[in-house]
């Protein structure tokens, strides 16, 4: 099938959903398999959160990450089917509004929009101390601060110029992300492995575990928050259906791809690094403790490179973010559900990005980089608000799949649907209450609650026609 073929199809799916081509369509199954592996970045979410789950749950603490990836995969699937049926930017809010249920829709654009201007700083803060120590800098709050505002503007400008370079960027960064976890895998497993003092059962090890009662339970369910942080965000292929060659059979692909190998990959990561703790005792005190890992047992050289490519990965998972909060709200803005939308629908005749779009989700995320005090709670909000769309999107689907014609796409989940709304709707709810109950996450609850009811008051004011 020819390239121009291809783009006939997608030009029906535009039609028939009532909109015009004004997004630049450049992308194919590798750089749209790229946008969804880089949102994921399991480098990023690891080193942010890794440190977290020693001194919360010990080096055991690191299974509860293959747990959250086979429920985040259920998900993915369903969300795959989605993307076949519904190929335009705009993903849970495109996606609800097609379902007859506007309103809805409306709240959870509002959710992901907040969800996004608040994960790119939160993204980027990860990112932060690896440049500072890098660069020689005291790692200080006002130093993290300085750095983080820096990397905003540059993600940012590569989103303005335009979707090819951000592509070519996030291409790569999947290339370093490979290399910079299979390396460090290999080279951990191997250095692990050589030294005659290794014992397994650091894997299980507690020790370092914060224990406020009598049961382990409760810290290795908080050390969840890694995996929880980490695997989400599979579906900004969809958010790019527009920019993508053939959407409805390229992205399906691409999101259920990219969520098990960062499962996968994520996993032997996180037993090669374990494996090479030295003292746990000692790890969980220092300030980025995989970079004290990685480090001491590749030296500092080999160690310095591959934390370069670490920072890539991350600047690319940056990136990605902030190019999928743009488009929401170009989608959003489109259909006249935004503040301002004859400026936030706007797209450059010179580099087919929305520009007005992406210069919003730069200074709403510089503000949350100003004023944030916690980066926990940063984590931690980011990883309730996408269990609250997922959720939403799934029982809104169960309900209205019957109703949903045309397909893109040859991707289904047949006769295996129902076990799989059953399985992803029953994980999705475990992982909120695993999120929101314990009371060490209870700022973050109060944090996201603010967030939804916010938008709650704003659709009763200004979108309750949506």
């Amino acid at each position: 099938m020819t390239d121009q073929s291809l783009r006939s199809d997608d030009d029906a799916a535009m039609r028939r959903f009532s909109y015009t081509q004004q997004l630049k369509r450049s992308l194919h199954l590798f750089g749209s398999f790229a946008v969804a592996f880089s949102f994921i970045s399991i480098t990023t979410g690891i080193f942010t959160n890794y440190g977290f789950v020693l001194s919360t749950a010990g080096p055991a603490g690191i299974w509860t990450w293959p747990l959250v990836a086979v429920g985040q995969t259920l998900v993915a699937i369903v969300f795959a089917e989605l993307a076949v049926k519904i190929p335009v930017a705009g993903y849970s809010y495109q996606w609800l509004r097609r379902m007859n249920a506007p309103r809805m829709g409306w709240f959870l654009g509002w959710i992901s929009f907040s969800f996004l201007v608040l994960v790119v700083p939160a993204v980027d803060f990860g990112l932060a101390p690896l440049v500072a120590e890098l660069l020689g800098m005291k790692v200080t709050p006002s130093t993290l601060t300085r750095i983080v505002l820096s990397v905003l503007a540059l993600q940012a400008t590569i989103n303005i110029i335009g979707v090819k370079l951000a592509a070519r960027i996030n291409n790569a960064a999947v290339f370093t992300e490979a290399i910079g976890i299979l390396g460090l895998t290999i080279f951990l497993f191997v250095h692990a492995f050589s030294n005659p003092q290794l014992k397994f059962d650091i894997l299980v090890d507690t020790t370092t575990a914060a224990v406020a009662s009598e049961s382990y339970m409760i810290p290795f369910i908080l050390s969840s928050l890694m995996g929880a942080f980490t695997l989400v965000g599979f579906e900004a292929a969809a958010n790019l259906s527009e920019e993508t060659v053939n959407a409805g059979h390229v992205v399906p692909r691409a999101i259920i791809l990219s969520v098990i190998l960062s499962g996968f990959f994520g996993t032997l990561f996180l037993i090669a690094a374990t494996l090479s703790i030295s003292s746990a005792s000692l790890v969980v005190n220092m300030e980025n403790p995989l970079t004290f890992i990685i480090q001491e047992s590749l030296g500092p050289v080999i160690g310095t490179l591959f934390i370069i490519l670490v920072i890539i990965s991350i600047f690319a998972c940056g990136l990605v973010i902030t190019a999928s909060g743009a488009r929401l709200v170009f989608a959003m803005a489109r259909d006249g559900q935004f503040f301002f939308n004859d400026r936030f629908k706007q797209v450059s005749s010179r580099h087919q990005s929305p520009v007005a779009a992406t210069l919003l989700v730069f200074v709403l995320g510089a503000v949350v980089a100003v004023f944030s005090r916690s980066l926990t709670l940063l984590v931690g909000a980011t990883s309730v608000l996408p269990a609250v769309i997922y959720l939403i999107t799934i029982v809104t689907y169960v309900r209205r799949r019957h109703k949903l014609s045309g397909q893109y796409g040859a991707f289904t989940m047949g006769k295996w649907a129902v076990p799989i709304f059953v399985l992803s709707i029953g994980w999705l709810v475990l992982e909120l209450a695993v999120l929101t109950v314990p009371r060490e996450f209870h700022a973050v609850t109060y944090t996201a609650g603010a967030i939804m009811a916010v938008g709650a008051i704003l659709q009763v004011l200004f979108f309750s026609k949506a």
